[in-house]
């Protein structure tokens, strides 16, 4: 199955959403590259904060048919980015998968 990288329309629908007055969520999706690498970057996108009490819950957009891969990967995703972030600010990491489309 060949795998579309995320367009870079469907990046800035998600930032421009997302970017009011969330400073965590600025970093990561700046960075997002960076903290996951390419491969794992390719095939997602941070997509929401949710702070639910006194847990917080990164929400990530993956590519349909990518979930599987990301949901394996989840727990060094959320490893990485509490380490960027230097501190254990995630405790849960939801995904989402999207159409190439959307």
């Amino acid at each position: 199955m060949s795998k579309r990288a995320l367009a870079v329309g469907d990046i800035a629908k998600t930032f421009i959403a997302n970017i009011t007055n969330r400073p965590i969520y600025l970093e990561i999706f700046t960075n997002w590259s960076l903290i996951v690498g390419e491969r794992v970057a390719s095939i997602s996108v941070p997509h929401k904060v949710l702070h639910a009490g006194s847990s917080n819950v990164l929400i990530i957009k993956t590519l349909k048919g990518c979930g599987l891969e990301i949901q394996h990967e989840s727990v060094h995703i959320l490893n990485k980015v509490n380490d960027f972030l230097s501190t254990n600010y995630f405790s849960q990491i939801r995904i989402i998968q999207m159409d190439a489309e959307e």
